[in-house]
């Protein structure tokens, strides 16, 4: 009997133990939200993660939006990078929907993500269902539900999520026009992607999109033939009018690493705001002194180059606009002034939530 009450006593203060554990709340991603529905296209279960950008509340206007294949995994990763990338002024508000299933994702992957059936790949061959999900639902989804720029759209996937993005990029290539593809699984079926690319670049010469392409350092380390430079070098062949491509192999990374590191570059890469050469004389109409309280700056021109000297040091300012420059790697801008006689009378310095005008002096 003394050993029973023991016994209960352990039990019972286990069973504490646990209950406590589960009583704790989840860690969720702030400002996130989810979707779950089913499709009319192919019967299949999805869920949607939504990012929406801290000011989207506040602020009445559309934003770009970023569609994160293989949501259940890199949706978290991209949001951190996004977060990141954002403080530094180096990408823009974005809306970010991580795309995903609700269980099963190794089969559900290999179902979506490939163009055709394949021998020793069960359930293989979705591809073109799921592109028709993305565009016919998902994509009206999130259009009808947010604020969003219908015309600035992102595509990110890795592995075969890659295949599919590059899959996506020549079967509907008004669909995005930005893409990161991250180790894209090139040699699928003897390198059906190389025959894609051929076919498609027999039919267009343009290709309106904005890409960027890596590959991990270590998985070409072990590849005898690197299908990632060859795909590279044919795609640059064919001269589409219209495409920037960025490729590069990540340092220190496998295939399953490089999606996290990769994404990140890539959100700059594709991103990334213009640098506009202006004429020595449009520069030199901005150089002086601007005062804000006791705030000074100075700009001044060196060679081709518009550079703002202030108490925190010297940076170089690069053209958006003939009006508007910008710090890679400071999330604000400034936007020179004229008044009526076209002379330059000061600057707006835009932070992220808040605009400061500077006077000119001299």
């Amino acid at each position: 009997m003394h050993h029973l009450k023991w016994l209960i006593i352990f039990v019972l203060f286990f069973f504490n133990i646990f209950s406590s554990y589960s009583q704790r709340p989840k860690v969720e991603l702030a400002g996130t939200e989810v979707i779950r529905f089913t499709s009319a296209i192919d019967s299949h279960q999805y869920v949607l993660y939504i990012n929406l950008p801290d000011n989207y509340a506040k602020a009445n206007k559309k934003y770009p939006v970023l569609y994160v294949t293989d949501g259940q995994w890199f949706f978290a990763s991209m949001y951190v990078g996004y977060g990141g990338q954002h403080y530094d002024g180096l990408v823009p508000d974005l809306i970010t929907v991580g795309i995903t299933w609700p269980d099963n994702f190794d089969a559900n992957r290999r179902r979506d993500f490939t163009p055709n059936k394949m021998e020793g790949m069960p359930g293989s061959g979705n591809a073109p269902k799921f592109l028709a999900v993305i565009k016919n639902e998902i994509i009206k989804i999130i259009d009808s539900t947010y604020r969003v720029q219908e015309n600035d759209k992102a595509l990110y996937g890795t592995s075969l999520g890659g295949l599919f993005a590059l899959y996506t990029l020549f079967h509907e290539p008004t669909l995005f026009n930005r893409y990161i593809i991250i180790s894209p699984s090139l040699d699928w079926d003897n390198e059906l992607l190389f025959k894609y690319e051929k076919s498609f670049a027999a039919k267009n010469k343009t290709l309106n999109a904005k890409i960027f392409i890596s590959s991990g350092e270590y998985e070409e380390a072990s590849s005898s033939t690197s299908t990632f430079k060859k795909f590279v070098d044919q795609v640059k062949a064919s001269k589409y009018k219209g495409l920037e491509l960025e490729s590069m192999v990540v340092n220190r990374m496998g295939h399953s690493g490089s999606g996290t590191v990769g994404g990140i570059i890539g959100l700059q890469s594709i991103y990334s705001k213009p640098v506009v050469k202006l004429a020595n004389s449009v520069l030199d109409q901005y150089a002086g002194h601007y005062l804000f309280g006791n705030d000074t700056l100075s700009v001044s021109r060196s060679g081709s180059d518009l550079y703002g000297q202030s108490g925190f040091g010297k940076s170089k300012l690069l053209a958006e606009t003939a009006e508007t420059f910008y710090i890679k790697g400071v999330n604000a801008s400034l936007q020179f002034k004229k008044d009526s006689k076209q002379k330059v009378s000061g600057y707006d310095l835009m932070l992220s939530d808040t605009t400061l005008f500077f006077k000119k002096l001299d």
